[in-house]
Formats: C-alpha cells, sequence, structure tokens
C-alpha cells in the first residue's frame, strides 16, 4: 500500500493519475450528453408521433361530435326529413367521431382516458337512437319530436359527451405540453460537465508543461479541443431543435387551438340557432340565451354597464395568426362571415317573433339561406385556417426532430477521441520521462 502511495506521488503517478482521471470524466460527459440528447430525441418523436395525434383526435372527437348535434337539429327543422347534404353530414359526423375513437382505444388508452373514451363510446349510441326518434315522431307529425331531440342535446351530448370529449383533449394538451417540455429542455448537466472536462484538460495541460518543460502536450491538446467541440454542437444542436419546436407549439398548435375552439363555438352557436327554432318556445329561451352567450364568446363583448370587455375567440385568432399572412387571411374571412351571421341571426329572430315561422326555418336551412351561408362560409374559413398551422406544426416538429439527428453518435465518437488522446498523449509523456 505505502509503495503505491509512494508510487503515486512520483511525477509518473501523478500523470497516469492525471490521465485516468481525465479519461473517466471524458467518458462520463459524452456518456451524459448521448443519453441527455437521445431523451430529448425521443421527447420529439413523442410529439411527433404520440401526443400531437392524439390531440388532433380528440379535437376531430370534440368537432364531429358538435357538429352532429348541429347538423341533427338543423335536420329536425326539416320536418324529420332533412336533405341530402344535411343527412349525409350528419351520418359524416356520427362515422367520424366513431371512427376516431376506435382509433384511440386501439392505441392502448389507459386509466382516465380509458375512462373518458368508454363514456362516449356508450353515450354515443344512445345520442343516435333519441336523434332517430326524434326524427321519426317528427315526421309522423308528433310534436314530441322536439322533446326527443331536446333530450338528446341536453341530457346525453351536451350533459355528457362534450364534456367527456373536453376532457379528453385536456388530457391530450397536458401530455403534449409535458413532451414538447422535454424535448427542448436545456441539457445542463451534460453541459456542466463537459466544461468540467475542458478546464480539466487546461489544468492537466498546465500541470505536463510544467514537469516535462515542453508547452503543449498533443493528446491533451486534441482531447480538450474535442470536448470544447462536443460543448458547441450539444448547445447548437439542441438550441436548434428547441427553436423549431418552439415555433411549433407558437406557430402552429397555439393557434391550432385557439382556431378550433373558435370552430367548436361556431357549431355550438349553429345547433343553439336551430334548436331555438326546433323548441318554438317550449324551452322558454334558453337557447337563445344560450346562443347568445356562444356568440360573445365566439366576437367578443364590449364593455358596458360596469362589465370589462371580452376578447372573443375570433379576435383571438387573429392574433396569434398576425405573424402568417396565409392563416390570417383565412381568420379574416371568416370574421366576415362571422358578421354576416349575425345580421341574418338577427333576420331569423325577427321573423320567428313575427310568426313567420317557415321564413325564419328557411334562412337557417335552405342551402342558400343567408345564415346557413355564413355559417358554411365560416366554419370552411376555421377550418381551412386550421389545415393551414396543421401543417405548420408538423413542418416545424419536424425540423426539431433533424436538429437532433446523429448528434448523440457525433457526441459519443468525440468523447471516444477525447479519451483516446488522453491515453496516448499521457502514455507518450510518461514514456519520455522514464526513458533512461
Amino acid at each position: 500500500m505505502r509503495r503505491l502511495v509512494r508510487a503515486g506521488n512520483t511525477t509518473p503517478g501523478l500523470m497516469l493519475t492525471t490521465g485516468v482521471a481525465l479519461v473517466l470524466i471524458s467518458l462520463l460527459a459524452g456518456l451524459l450528453a448521448v443519453f441527455a440528447v437521445g431523451e430529448r430525441a425521443d421527447a420529439a418523436k413523442a410529439v411527433a408521433t404520440g401526443s400531437e395525434p392524439l390531440g388532433v383526435k380528440t379535437q376531430e372527437i370534440y368537432r364531429a361530435l358538435a357538429d352532429a348535434d348541429a347538423t341533427a337539429a338543423a335536420g329536425l327543422l326539416e320536418g324529420g326529413v332533412e336533405s341530402a347534404d344535411v343527412r349525409q353530414r350528419y351520418q359524416q359526423a356520427i362515422e367520424t367521431a366513431s371512427s376516431t375513437l376506435i382509433q384511440a382505444a386501439s392505441a392502448g388508452a389507459s386509466g382516465k382516458v380509458a375512462e373518458q373514451l368508454a363514456v362516449i363510446g356508450v353515450q354515443l349510441p344512445e345520442y343516435a337512437r333519441l336523434v332517430e326518434r326524434a326524427r321519426a315522431e317528427t315526421r309522423q307529425g308528433n310534436t314530441v319530436g322536439a322533446a326527443y331531440l331536446r333530450s338528446a342535446s341536453k341530457n346525453v351530448m351536451r350533459a355528457k359527451i362534450l364534456p367527456a370529449a373536453t376532457a379528453l383533449h385536456e388530457m391530450a394538451e397536458k401530455r403534449l405540453s409535458g413532451d414538447h417540455r422535454d424535448a427542448t429542455s436545456t441539457p445542463w448537466v451534460p453541459l456542466s460537465l463537459l466544461l468540467i472536462s475542458v478546464v480539466s484538460f487546461g489544468g492537466a495541460l498546465w500541470f505536463f508543461a510544467r514537469r516535462t518543460h515542453r508547452r503543449v502536450n498533443i493528446g491533451l491538446a486534441i482531447a480538450g479541443l474535442a470536448t470544447l467541440v462536443s460543448i458547441g454542437w450539444l448547445w447548437v444542436g439542441t438550441d436548434s431543435s428547441r427553436t423549431d419546436l418552439d415555433r411549433s407549439r407558437s406557430d402552429g398548435w397555439g393557434p391550432v387551438e385557439t382556431l378550433a375552439q373558435a370552430r367548436f363555438l361556431t357549431l355550438q352557436a349553429h345547433g343553439d340557432e336551430s334548436l331555438t327554432l326546433v323548441m318554438r318556445g317550449s324551452d322558454n329561451g334558453q337557447y337563445q340565451n344560450d346562443f347568445n352567450d356562444v356568440w360573445g364568446r365566439l366576437v367578443g363583448v364590449p364593455a358596458r354597464d360596469g362589465h370589462p370587455a371580452v376578447v372573443g375567440m375570433l379576435a383571438r385568432a387573429e392574433q396569434v395568426t398576425s405573424s402568417d399572412p396565409t392563416t390570417l387571411a383565412k381568420v379574416k374571412a371568416a370574421q366576415a362571415a362571422a358578421r354576416d351571421w349575425e345580421k341574418a341571426h338577427k333576420d331569423v329572430v325577427d321573423l320567428y317573433e313575427d310568426g313567420k315561422f317557415e321564413q325564419a326555418v328557411a334562412l337557417v336551412t335552405k342551402a342558400d339561406g343567408a345564415s346557413r351561408v355564413a355559417f358554411t362560409r365560416i366554419d370552411e374559413a376555421l377550418h381551412a385556417a386550421v389545415a393551414e398551422d396543421q401543417k405548420d406544426f408538423e413542418d416545424s416538429v419536424r425540423a426539431g426532430r433533424q436538429g437532433l439527428d446523429n448528434l448523440d453518435i457525433g457526441l459519443g465518437v468525440l468523447a471516444l477521441i477525447a479519451a483516446a488522446a488522453t491515453v496516448d498523449g499521457v502514455r507518450r509523456e510518461v514514456g519520455r520521462y522514464n526513458r533512461p
């Protein structure tokens, strides 16, 4: 033991000890850097192939369900024998919701996600059954058809199915946020250890120069340079990936969320407008009040009577898409359609209150009805805007993933180069020192 201690206190022993320490710290720093890049690459992949598609699916489920509810009400206004396009839209919405549910469930959903999927899966057939019963009763001229539709919409769709769909989307959004956070976090631990490695190599070069009276140990210099390159590559690579992934959030998923919320409100307003006429006063104005509330959230409410102004979802959509001229143009088109719809809805209400029920229904149900045309325009504009920003999101995530490509391999190679150069440099110096 004493012999080892004495040997370690000699210059060759100190050189060997220094070399071993440098090799270990180089390999450890490189290993942690490789793991850090791998974790961020996995998180970025999860964003692209897991949490983002789940978020899209939950958005599509909610949209399809809200669309089905709005279309069912519009169809009943046509006497239970709705036009072919209205019937097709309703069936398409139900089929889309059902198929998307199956896809989400088959992906191995568990826990709370599985619970909410089960709620929708159980209640959707019940909703469809009540809607068909409402149609059948209405076709026979029975006023009870409106009661069945109200039960389907209020007690099943809005009380059970849509809240479950909302909970699903919130869970998907939380998962996406977590994956995004993991993919964009700065790898401080490996960066710190790599920096310590560079300082250690600098200290070792000074120590060897003093003991050997030579200016530079080439092996240690190469090892230090390789480690310095690792720091720069790790920082630039993860920063570039983070920039792209942050852009996917700010210019992609963030606007998509706002636009989707605006579209959901649009569908709900369309359903409320139709249900107001379907109920023919038996709801004591509930659906008209619901329409006014939803409309305020969609287009905004000015400050009045001491109440602060409410910024509408369309105004928020304009704010979050202001840097994207293509999407902004679609939002502007939706805002213009909303203004036309507001005028058309006032006409619907005025005709209904004047006892001109058939004319009011025509504005809502006919292909050239002012209310239906305006609703179709705003819905199509928002759909196109969502699709545009969805593409921006996918492009940015793809770029973020590419920023990490081969980074882990490169860092691993640089760590091995640093370790090998250290071994060679120390070996040469010890060999020269011990040479007789």
